[in-house]
């Protein structure tokens, strides 16, 4: 017996082995098999973060077409966002250009892609496909064994067709790049690896990885996709899948088991052999029975549930409660009661109807009742289960009895509804992340993954920083689990970024979660994306801060940093200067090309401006065509500073003279600059900039393109001039201005005519030159009521000398400016006084003087205007002749009656040939066109008498008298003729 039980057990445990082992070798394979998984999905991950830079290289060079000037820069800054990136570059038409970093890589600057026999063949086939590509492995030109990633690059060329500019690529060096997966680990775990490929030229294994031994003995493999290509990890345990001593340690097992079991059978026949001690055994078993009652009752005692025996209608034959639960006064209310004697109408049914189902199917259970205890106003839940009690008092036709277990779930119940609304809160719009004490998440909610773009499964596991943006320090990160430590939350703005790249603001909250001993045991993560509403807030501060045609700064952020500025110079000692830059004949652009051409233009000198100047620096349109510059922290001394300021003026006069390209269209148009040095905060921002625009329009009085400094003789001349315009406005209304008038003579002596001088006598300032006063009203417009003025005073003049012989027939010439005569109405205004004076004098003796300036603009209005006047008996003289810029061609058209020889040129006409020569064609012409024509300016007798051998008609000048006021010219003139004489012509001039 004894050895048919050992070969059985023997069989037995050799099938039990051969299952293990097969067993064990299965989990081994799988064991493998995830960790190769693992590690492929890793380098998956490692490759395709490293070729996306390519993308971000790629816009960039979009975005900034194709100008690349601060490459090394933003590379650099990107290198740490890619790991596994070894080299970054851009290869313009296929040639190397930028690298990053250019230590170990100077031999790559200049490689040509196309022209490269290993690497040709990958370039074009990124060219064809337009698509990232990755070449590899191969032999890198810098050294070593890597694979190189290609992002072709296209940008619209003139026509707006998309054309090849270039590639982004990214180096990735083997075996560098792929310590991010961790392939050690498969060593430490036991397991050799290969990662490898098959060559596409060759078709032979190419071997890009392996661990030191990598002798692989039926391997396991997953296969690595990169754009491309394929790539193999292979993996095998390190001492091969057979595990010697496990096996001989489970053979010795089973083989000592079968020496116990054969052992066992020997024994247990002697003592089926003896009889003896029965008697001792019965013994044993009454003892053990006893021991069991202890421990059952020892059980019910730890039960905490209630016990009831009930009858089939809910009567209470027995009851018992944990100690201290209900005491004896209790026990008696509910022993030999029913149930709907003690419990809610609702709960005793519920009961009832629970002792039913038990009893035709012998057990009820999950049932739940609201009941409230006595003393207690709250209410509580039980949940209770009900066992049919089959005994021989039943059997003999008794009444059924029944178990009934009752556990209170008040708290439970109370915590399911918690978690209900937890559940709730956990599921709303806001995004959740709960992660462990150790920071690795446990569990997201779906606005978690609405908002990141990343789901449950790629998040738990990880830490929260893969939702790091970059734009955060370590040190912002630190100091905010800090403050979580401390105070146990934290809610701030964090940018993070989407699993598409995608950098987006977002209102992030962190709750420490503590258990009743007050650790940590949970963080909750919550995350808001105010995407919209920080784009709105960015809109309406750009739009409050930043002008909307070319995104500089505004006035109104211009004059915040200027007087952040002047504090700042105060502070440092330091100079700064305010360049105010207006182009010139900007209007004529957009009269002539449209105001989008000039839109056009404008954002281009936006472009050249800003390139022009340091980061530091400030370029705003105040408006129109103005700009500014404001160039701060320049040498303490204004002289060195001002060296400075036209450095950079200078530059921008050239930049800002260069072509523009207007749809096609070449177009050139120059600035004129004004520059004002500060420093210290004694100046306030509306000085520098009045300083600034004061210089930019001597700039402008220079003859434009040009550059000017303001000095403070600008600024007295400018409050000289804003003094006298306001002394011109009281001098009108006050009557300060009076008329003088001066002869005119004809050639045989007689007065001809009287040229009236407008005169001005300030009461503090006396007499002031109608030089220093008639520009500032032209300028201002005050040269409109001044004109009226004058001419209303002169028609009151010819109705006082039609009162008098020697005056009667004097006609008066009125000097009209060009801005007056443009006016829409005066052709009718002057009408007006002439039918006025004619109705008093019976004559119209008004002369009009012009000068040649009116003829510069709009000549068809100005003939229109003259002939309506002419042809109400209105005189007309051309004032100042041979000084201006008249056309002959239109001059013959001009219904004038006389032209006046400027006094410049009278001055030296007996020594000046030149001058000399001037007169004599002027009055040649006069007569030519069938004019009169008189000369201003005569002092002595032998320019008269040069005059009259050419011809001329007549003189004015003080060699017959200086201008005289009213009263003293009327005087003079009785005095010249007497009552026999002939009465004399007047002319009138402003």
């Amino acid at each position: 017996m004894p050895w048919l039980v050992l070969l059985l057990s023997a069989a037995l445990s050799g099938l039990l082995i051969a299952h293990l082992e097969e067993s064990r070798l299965q989990r081994e394979r799988n064991r493998v098999t995830a960790l190769v998984g693992d590690h492929a999905v890793a380098i998956q991950t490692l490759v395709e973060r490293a070729l996306s830079s390519t993308q971000a290289l790629a816009e960039m060079v979009r975005q900034r077409r194709g100008a690349i000037d601060d490459f090394d820069r933003v590379a650099t800054e990107m290198m740490p966002l890619y790991p596994g990136a070894s080299i970054l570059g851009l290869a313009p038409g296929g040639v190397v250009r930028y690298v990053v970093p250019k230590a170990g890589n100077e031999r790559s600057i200049g490689f040509d892609l196309f022209k490269d026999p290993v690497q040709k063949k990958d370039a074009f086939a990124a060219l064809e496909s337009g698509e990232l590509t990755l070449a590899g492995p191969l032999n890198l030109v810098q050294g070593g064994l890597g694979a190189v990633g290609r992002q072709p690059i296209y940008l619209p060329d003139g026509e707006g067709r998309l054309a090849f500019w270039g590639f982004a690529y990214v180096v990735i060096r083997f075996p560098q790049a792929l310590e991010g997966a961790r392939l050690a680990q498969l060593v430490e775990q036991g397991v050799d690896y290969e990662l490898w490929r098959v060559h596409p030229d060759t078709q032979s294994k190419q071997l890009i990885a392996a661990s030191p031994t990598h002798t692989l003995i039926d391997p396991v493999g997953r296969t690595v996709h990169p754009p491309g290509g394929l790539w193999v990890l292979s993996g095998a345990p390190t001492h091969g899948w057979s595990d010697p001593a496990g096996l001989a340690t489970q053979s010795a097992m089973a083989l000592a088991v079968c020496l116990l079991l054969a052992y066992l059978t020997k024994l247990l026949a002697t003592l089926r052999a003896q009889g003896r001690g029965l008697e001792a055994l019965v013994t044993e078993r009454t003892s053990e029975i006893f021991a069991t009652q202890n421990r059952l009752q020892a059980t019910l005692d730890a039960i905490p549930d209630l016990i009831f025996e009930l009858g089939l209608d809910g009567t209470c034959h027995d009851f018992r409660a944990p100690a201290g639960e209900f005491g004896t006064a209790q026990r008696g209310r509910l022993v030999g009661r029913r149930a709907d004697q003690v419990l809610p109408a609702a709960a005793a049914q519920t009961v009832l109807a629970a002792l039913a189902q038990a009893l035709r199917h012998g057990r009820s259970e999950g049932h739940q009742i609201e009941v409230t205890r006595p003393g207690d106003a709250r209410a509580s839940w039980f949940e209770f289960s009900v066992a049919h009690k089959r005994d021989a008092q039943e059997s003999a036709g008794g009444e059924p009895r029944f178990i009934v277990l009752a556990r209170d779930i008040t708290k439970p119940k109370q915590a399911e509804s918690d978690l209900r609304v937890a559940a709730t809160a956990f599921d709303a719009q806001q995004g959740m992340a709960i992660t462990g004490t150790d920071k690795l998440i446990v569990r997201v909610n779906p606005s978690f993954t609405a908002i990141t773009g990343y789901s449950a499964q790629d998040a738990i596991g990880r830490s929260l920083n893969f939702l790091n943006s970059g734009r955060h320090e370590s040190a912002f990160y630190e100091k905010m689990w800090a403050t979580v430590t401390a105070t146990g939350a934290w809610r701030g703005e964090v940018w993070n970024r989407r699993k598409n790249g995608e950098i987006y603001p977002d209102m992030r909250t962190v709750t420490a979660v503590r258990a009743e001993d007050g650790a940590i045991t949970h963080y909750v993560n919550t995350f808001a994306d105010f995407s919209e509403r920080k784009a709105t807030e960015d809109e309406i501060r750009n739009l409050a801060f930043y002008d909307a045609l070319t995104q500089l700064p505004n006035r109104r952020l211009l004059l915040d940093r200027l007087r952040q500025s002047l504090l700042a110079s105060a502070r440092n000692h330091h100079c700064g200067a305010l360049q105010f830059i207006d182009l010139d004949n900007f209007k004529t652009l957009n009269d002539t090309l449209g105001h989008d051409m000039g839109d056009l233009l404008l954002q281009q000198v936006a472009e050249r401006l800003s390139l022009s100047v340091r980061e530091a620096d400030t370029v705003a349109r105040l408006g129109g065509d103005e700009f500014v510059v404001m160039i701060e922290g320049l040498d303490p001394l204004r002289e060195a500073a001002a060296a400075q300021a036209r450095l950079l003026g200078d530059k921008i006069l050239a930049a800002l003279n260069l072509p523009y390209a207007l749809a096609g269209r070449e177009y050139h148009i120059t600035p004129s600059i004004g520059v004002a040095i500060y420093s210290g905060s004694h100046e306030t921002t509306d000085e520098v900039l009045k300083h600034a625009d004061l210089a930019m329009y001597q700039a402008k009085a220079a003859g434009r393109n040009a550059l000017r400094f303001f000095n403070p003789g600008m600024q007295a001349a400018v409050n000289a001039r804003v003094s006298l315009e306001s002394d011109i406005r009281r001098g009108l209304v006050e009557q300060q201005f009076t008329l003088h008038y001066q002869p005119q003579i004809d050639g045989s002596g007689r007065t001809v005519g009287a040229e009236a001088l407008l005169r001005w006598q300030h009461p503090e300032r006396g007499a002031i030159s109608p030089a220093e006063f008639i520009p500032v009203a032209e300028e201002t417009g005050l040269i409109l009521p001044l004109g009226e003025w004058v001419l209303k005073t002169a028609c009151a003049q010819l109705k006082a000398w039609s009162a008098y012989a020697a005056t009667r027939a004097l006609t008066l010439s009125v000097n009209v400016s060009a801005r007056q005569f443009r006016q829409q109405d005066f052709a009718e205004h002057v009408l007006a006084l002439v039918r006025s004076m004619e109705a008093d004098t019976g004559a119209c003796r008004l002369k009009i003087e012009l000068t040649e300036s009116l003829l510069l603009n709009d000549v068809e209005d100005t003939i229109a205007k003259m002939n309506l006047l002419k042809a109400h008996g209105v005189g007309f003289s051309l004032d100042d002749f041979g000084t201006g810029y008249s056309s002959l061609s239109y001059l013959k058209r001009l219904p004038l009656d006389q032209l006046k020889i400027d006094q410049s040129f009278v001055r030296d006409l007996l020594t000046d040939a030149n001058d000399a020569a001037i007169a004599r064609t002027v009055i040649a012409l006069g007569h030519s066109l069938g004019l009169a024509v008189i000369a201003e300016g005569v002092e002595t007798e032998a320019q008269r008498a040069f005059l009259s051998t050419q011809g001329c008609d007549g003189y004015q000048g003080y060699l017959f008298s200086r201008p005289l006021p009213a009263a003293a010219f009327d005087a003079w003139q009785r005095g010249r003729t007497g009552p026999d004489h002939a009465q004399p012509a007047v002319f009138f001039e402003i």
